[in-house]
């Protein structure tokens, strides 16, 4: 037989292993080995045991062999090599001539019988038991995991099995290991969805109360010494609505609750916005922020974009301590380039490849919150990922940075503008204005009524369904605009409320909805009866303008 042989069937893969030495044996044709004396088949069928070569070869087999005997003998053990020995904890004289049942739990060994039979029927090259869990028992009575690969040799009156044996047990710690980690990971992740949900609900409550006590004290300590003092606090909230907010997006993000709406419009519907929103960042930092016109179209969705391009700016503008941070819109043939150039401080190469990465920051080392918590850029390469637009940095260390957004070309005539109205510029209200807010924490409640009031509104709280609607039957309440709380006591939901008095009044008053709840599901649901649907905690200006607004439509 010699070295060759021996090579090419103890060096290769399990399948492939077995596969050479199955076909090495396979057959009635008689098959010369150099260096043998005489045919495998014919030491297999003729003499008690094989030849000497082919033992030494069975040998040095890194899986156990076992040849056993047709049904006529009783499926009979008649050869076993050393790793057979080792893997069941059997001397070979134990096993010779004993039924080959004996190394199969007990409880399967009638049934083993069976399937023996019905393969000695059909017998031909292949794995025993495919796609079943294979079991083996020890002489101690302990169980093992195996492989089985099975091959007919001989005739009917002569039938011999090859059975090559590999014990898997360290396979399938492995699998039950990487099953252990995704369940973990899963778990985890519901978890983590969970916990953010309910802190998501939680935290925006007292944060509301916050932002509107703070725009209260603004008012009342407005020149006095302790106004600094105050816009500090408003700093240090806004950061936490940030940082709250920015969690809740990216875990939104990974669970797919948010899809993309695509369509064509023109940049110029988002642009100004973006300019209104991150002016004042820039200014405070007397960083310039120059945000070119443009009347290019894009095909995108008209919410997401912006968040896109409202986090490369912010970005931009925390990075830059002088100089400058300019959007700018290029059209590449199919495809519309938006660039957003800062001068700051630049990234080292090393930093580039991660630089998407979640909560990763380049010059934080300290975990400093007033400078975010890292995952900025990461619902930028995320969103980029879910509307199919691409997102690219350069950057000069000490010179600044570039991120570019390849966006495809949208159609100008087809173009609409997105669901974002621009605040109008209309009056306040007058004193008369009543205003109904429906909210049960009396936290919110009271700091609401309190800025509410401050700008001359009329307000009527109510904690709960039953008492909004008493107010409305009872005391002759007819509110010119409503503020209500989405999640409200006894399961009730603000929607739900908002159609129960429109029905009484047989009109609908202006309506907005304040949710400290991340799912989309109540959204879409309470798009059709509120005005407007914003998220807790809501900044008080904007909360203003938005009343503003409303009731400047109504007039």
């Amino acid at each position: 037989l010699g070295n060759v042989c021996w090579t090419r069937v103890s060096h290769a893969p399990w399948g492939v292993q077995s596969g050479l030495l199955i076909a090495a044996i396979h057959g009635r044709t008689a098959m010369q080995i150099p260096n043998c004396s005489s045919t495998l088949e014919a030491d297999l069928i003729y003499p008690s045991l094989i030849s000497e070569s082919w033992a030494e070869v069975f040998e040095h087999l890194p899986d156990a062999i076992f040849i056993v005997a047709g049904p006529a003998e009783g499926g009979r053990i008649k050869y076993l090599n050393a790793q057979a020995t080792a893997m069941f904890g059997y001397e070979p004289r134990d096993l010779i001539d004993q039924p080959i049942e004996v190394l199969v739990p007990i409880d399967l060994r009638e049934r083993h019988v069976a399937h023996r039979s019905a393969y000695m029927q059909s017998a031909r090259m292949r794995p025993m038991g495919a796609g079943l869990q294979l079991l083996g028992r020890r002489r101690d009575g302990s169980e093992l995991p195996i492989d089985v690969m099975l091959n007919h040799v001989g005739d009917q009156t002569n039938p011999v099995t090859i059975a090559v044996v590999r014990d898997i047990s360290e396979r399938k710690q492995l699998e039950e290991s990487l099953i252990k980690a995704r369940d973990s990971a899963i778990q985890a992740n519901e978890v983590k969805s969970r916990f953010l949900a309910a802190a998501s609900h939680d935290l925006r409550q007292p944060l509301q109360t916050i932002w509107s006590l703070q725009s209260v004290l603004a008012r009342a300590l407005n020149g006095s010494e302790l106004a600094p003092a105050i816009g500090l606090l408003k700093e240090a909230v806004r950061s936490m609505d940030e940082i709250l907010s920015t969690l809740v997006d990216i875990n939104r993000l990974e669970h797919g609750a948010i899809q993309p709406v695509m369509c064509d419009f023109q940049l110029s519907d988002i642009l100004p916005r973006l300019r209104g929103e991150l002016g004042y960042a820039a200014a405070s930092k007397e960083v310039t922020l120059d945000i070119e016109e443009s009347t290019e179209a894009v095909r995108s969705d008209p919410m997401l974009l912006p968040v896109v391009l409202r986090n490369l700016i912010g970005n931009a503008i925390k990075y830059t301590d002088k100089g400058e941070v300019r959007l700018r819109v290029r059209r590449q043939e199919e495809q519309v380039r938006i660039d957003v150039i800062d001068t700051g401080h630049g990234i080292p190469p090393e930093h580039l490849k991660r630089i998407f990465d979640a909560f990763y920051q380049v010059d934080n080392p300290h975990r400093d919150q007033r400078r975010g918590v890292g995952l900025g850029l990461s619902i930028v390469q995320t969103v980029c990922r879910l509307l199919e637009h691409t997102v690219t940095i350069e950057s000069k260390l000490g010179q600044g940075s570039t991120f570019s957004v390849q966006v495809r070309r949208g159609s100008v005539t087809d173009a609409r503008a997105p669901v974002m109205p621009e605040p109008e510029n209309t009056a306040p209200p007058s004193n008369a204005t009543k205003l109904l807010h429906i909210e049960d924490d009396p936290g919110v409640s009271q700091a609401m009524a309190m800025l509410l009031r401050l700008e001359g509104y009329q307000v009527v709280s109510a904690a709960s369904r039953d008492e909004a609607l008493q107010h409305i039957e009872l005391h002759g309440l007819r509110p010119d605009v409503i503020l209500c709380d989405y999640q409200l006591p006894l399961g009730h939901t603000g929607d739900e409320i908002v159609l129960e008095i429109a029905a009484r009044l047989q009109h609908r008053p202006p309506t907005i909805l304040l949710t400290g709840d991340i799912t989309d599901k109540h959204v879409e649901q309470a798009k059709g009866t509120a005005d407007l649907i914003l998220p807790k905690p809501v900044d008080a200006q904007r909360l203003l303008r938005e009343l503003e607004r409303l009731l400047g439509k109504e007039g």
